[in-house]
């Protein structure tokens, strides 16, 4: 539950009123969070548009208002009556559409109205209406108030209720069966964490960056970006792209969801468009539309393939684009998600072919990479203007919606999946030495984690998964044994088979059904020749299997019901089930022979990462030979350090040989506010700031 003072940005331009009260309210106030311009909600043919919106634990939820602020007194009483009874209207209505918020037929807490005027104060009958400096006159606390309603409140106004899962469980029986797990932890209220909040609501006039874990809602909350800046820009083209086929579903899934619960109505898919990044004839795409409006010839995945060399397919064609002097603006906004997979032309058109003032929205992990691409920081990705200039450059100014967001909670996976992901996926206990490493040390409080002590290069360190950023239902609902297992065993035939024994147990015994479990072939090039032999085995037991691109299952399909899903990591990227098989997993540390060729390393361990972290609940990895036998020993190693990463960390020497993450996280303006809260917090210590931040800083502790 929150315990500060939150301010979330939904709208951009001139704010000074709101501002104001944002000063006052802290005057007030300690906890709770102030929405600025959010939120816009249809009832009917009605838009009503809220200027400022607070929920707290203790006054509930008020509704401020400036339309009259400057309208003299005698003349607007009757105004400021019908507005606010329009607004209580219209917003107590979608109240009572959601069953918690009720009490039989009576919201449970009622909204509080409050009209701020420039030099008046009085209640007119039930009509409020005050001046900045006697807000605390006015404002009442709502004592019936509870933590519970306070979250379905949150979930509510967040439009988090739209995440809320569709599948029922109702063959459950057993009481701690795995889906009778998951049946607990998917009744649980959905609220957005602060950083999702920003991340969801707030847009810039300009590019904005999310980068967060596997699990952190990078997907959701630019699904949810997508349909609020659709329902209040109608007109705009804006554009939701994609490396991993697959993610269409869900993108339509949720922004349908979303824009439900702000209008009851479908969204104009003529203006929003979620399309891959490559597209065809057949299916629509960023690079073929482009291809089209600019009468150029385009070339298929293997045409390129064959042009330009294997992984260098999309990197090819994106230059060819480039190379043409004129790129058509051809969207409003552009969002990209999975940007880690993108080639830096990639991002020089998407800025080109989106119109001023370059509203590109991107997320990424750079973890999850499956390529050899690097992701670039802002200034490099964009490219430069003719004078040589960084076309993009990031700032988190005070007052302002932050252009560069991180998300640190993961929500899908236990904390020792994820640590054991991360440890495996920077190769800590690789016999051949470290294979990648965050530059930057306060990256790991960043993502989630905190050290025992002070991380230093060349020193022994001890980090773990912060509890702030750890969900407890996993900790309490979840057995640790039972999530995570590694087996070797002597050749693939006899791996299978206890894949297929261990899904029985699962469908049988833990109540989950077909497909809420997921199986990754490592080697995306065996994908069809394992499918085979997987559907051989399960089919032989009427248990249904399908594979997204083989046979009659299209690309993008990935889910289907009662049917388990055996994929690609490529495929699986984007997705996640409550169990996760990585089948095949030697494939991912084949290259441990190749000593220091770290550069063709870290792909494969990342791989491994982006896996793991598919799991919600369980994952199960397995492989063959000595190279499984040398994961598992790693894994080994994870487990009796009760899942934190212990390591020497890396000489700088050592990091310039291999691959590094997170390289710009200083590189940008930050926000004085947000660093003094993180330092009450405990997240971040003064010690660990830059020396240069520390001065910026030093004048307002």
């Amino acid at each position: 539950m929150e315990s500060q003072l939150d301010v979330i940005y939904g709208r951009t331009g001139p704010l000074e009123l709101e501002r104001k009260l944002e000063e006052e309210l802290r005057k007030i106030a300690s906890e709770g969070t102030i929405y600025i311009g959010y939120p816009i909600f249809k009832t009917g043919d009605s838009l009503h548009k809220v200027d400022v919106l607070y929920t707290s634990l203790t006054y509930g939820l008020v509704v401020f208002d400036f339309q009259h602020f400057r309208q003299e007194v005698s003349t607007m009483l009757a105004e400021v009556r019908e507005h606010q009874d329009n607004i209580f209207s219209a917003l107590a209505a979608r109240m009572m559409t959601y069953s918690p918020l009720r009490q039989r037929r009576e919201l449970a807490v009622s909204p509080q109205l409050i009209s701020i005027h420039q030099d008046h104060s009085n209640i007119h009958d039930d009509t409020i209406i005050c001046t900045f400096e006697n807000i605390q006159n006015f404002l009442e606390p709502s004592n019936l108030f509870s933590v519970e309603y306070y979250r379905h409140l949150n979930a509510f106004i967040q439009n988090s209720t739209s995440l809320s899962p569709n599948k029922h469980r109702a063959d459950v029986k057993l009481k701690n069966s795995f889906g009778a797990i998951l049946k607990t932890i998917e009744k649980k209220v959905a609220n957005l964490d602060p950083d999702q909040k920003k991340a969801g609501i707030e847009s810039c006039d300009g590019p904005q960056r999310i980068r967060g874990l596997a699990g952190s809602g990078k997907t959701i909350v630019l699904a949810q970006k997508a349909a609020l800046l659709h329902f209040n820009n109608p007109n705009w083209r804006i554009l939701v792209t994609y490396y991993t086929q697959s993610l269409y579903q869900q993108f339509k899934y949720l922004i349908r969801k979303f824009m439900y619960k702000l209008c009851g109505d479908e969204p104009d898919w003529t203006k929003l468009t979620i399309m891959h990044s490559w597209g065809s004839q057949s299916k629509p795409g960023v690079y073929y539309e482009l291809c089209q409006t600019m009468k150029l010839s385009e070339k298929t995945y293997y045409e390129a393939r064959k042009l330009y060399g294997f992984q260098k397919e999309f990197d090819g064609v994106c230059r060819e684009i480039l190379d043409h002097l004129h790129i058509p603006e051809l969207y409003d906004v552009s969002i990209v998600d999975e940007a880690q997979d993108f080639p830096q032309p990639f991002f020089e058109i998407m800025y080109h072919a989106t119109t001023e003032p370059k509203r590109i929205i991107y997320a990424y992990d750079e973890l999850q990479s499956l390529s050899n691409e690097k992701m670039s920081p802002p200034d490099k990705l964009f490219g430069q203007d003719s004078n040589g200039n960084a076309r993009v450059k990031l700032s988190n100014l005070p007052n302002r919606p932050k252009q560069d967001i991180v998300l640190p909670v993961c929500y899908r996976n236990p904390p020792w999946i994820l640590s054991t992901a991360h440890a495996l996926g920077f190769g800590v206990h690789r016999e051949g030495g470290i294979v990648q490493m965050f530059k930057e040390f306060e990256s790991w409080s960043d993502v989630g984690y905190k050290s025992d002590c002070e991380i230093k290069y060349g020193i022994p360190v001890n980090i773990e998964r912060s509890e702030k950023s750890t969900p407890a239902f996993f900790n309490e609902l979840i057995n640790i044994e039972t999530s995570l297992i590694f087996r070797a065993f002597d050749d693939r035939k006899e791996e299978i088979y206890w894949i297929h024994d261990q899904i029985m147990k699962s469908l049988e015994s833990e109540e989950l059904n077909p497909d809420d479990i997921l199986i990754i072939v490592a080697d995306p090039q065996a994908v069809p020749s394992e499918f085979s032999l997987i559907k051989n085995v399960f089919e032989n037991n009427k248990i249904s299997v399908h594979s997204p691109g083989i046979g009659n299952v299209d690309r993008a399909t990935f889910y289907k019901t009662n049917s388990i899903a055996v994929s690609s990591v490529y495929r699986a990227k984007g997705n996640e089930a409550p169990m996760v098989f990585l089948m095949g997993a030697e494939y991912c540390a084949k290259s441990n022979s190749e000593s220091n060729q770290f550069d063709k390393i870290y792909r494969g361990r990342n791989f491994l990462f982006t896996a793991l972290t598919r799991s919600k609940g369980w994952a199960r990895v397995s492989g063959v030979g000595d190279e499984m036998e040398g994961l598992k020993s790693e894994f080994v190693k994870i487990k009796e350090n009760n899942y934190r990463i212990k390591f020497t960390y890396p000489t700088k020497t050592y990091l310039d040989k291999i691959h590094t993450l997170h390289e710009d996280r200083y590189n940008q303006r930050l926000d004085p506010r947000e660093l003094i809260r993180r330092l009450n917090s405990g997240e971040i210590t003064w010690d660990k700031l830059p020396k240069k931040v520390r001065e910026k800083l030093s004048g307002q502790i």
